[in-house]
């Protein structure tokens, strides 16, 4: 009985390598060679978003990808993006698209001095700020540190 006892206690618990969660809309499982929890997620718009949980421990994980999961849906409700842009990956991606519509013959001649301004001035005053949590302070401070750069307020 003893032996059978401890062969018991050397087995290795069994972890399931994917787990639904939130009547499967949440789903969390390992990549291969990774120890660390990922989580996937099917928002109302019927797509699925991937997150890591950045955690070890099974139990951790699952508490990070429902808080995930969760944050995501109520901002979805709010009418914003799923998870919260910076400011650089913003500017970059309207870069893009001012710079594929000049190609196409559509964009304006304009264009070129935005994609300036926003490469010289900014993407390296904004650059990992959130998008959606400056306020007025941050854009008065920006103008500061603009026409310092400048040597001079900007005309017009």
């Amino acid at each position: 009985m003893l032996t059978l006892q401890r062969w018991i206690a050397s087995l290795a618990p069994a972890n399931p390598k994917i787990i639904h969660l939130r009547d499967g809309e949440l789903v969390l499982y390992k990549r291969p060679n990774n120890a660390v929890f990922q989580c996937r997620f099917k928002l109302a718009d019927g797509k699925w978003h991937r997150a890591s949980t950045h955690k070890l421990s099974l139990e951790h994980a699952i508490s990070v990808a429902c808080d995930l999961y969760d944050e995501a849906r109520y901002r979805q409700r709010l009418g914003l993006a799923h998870t919260a842009q910076s400011f650089a990956h913003i500017a970059q991606t309207t870069i893009n698209e001012m710079r594929n519509a000049v190609d196409v013959g559509r964009g304006k001649v304009i264009f070129k001095d935005y994609i300036k301004c926003i490469e010289m001035y900014f993407i390296p005053y904004f650059g990992d700020m959130k998008l959606e949590e400056l306020n007025a302070t941050d854009v008065l401070e920006f103008e500061a540190w603009r026409n310092r750069q400048l040597r001079r307020a900007p005309s017009g």
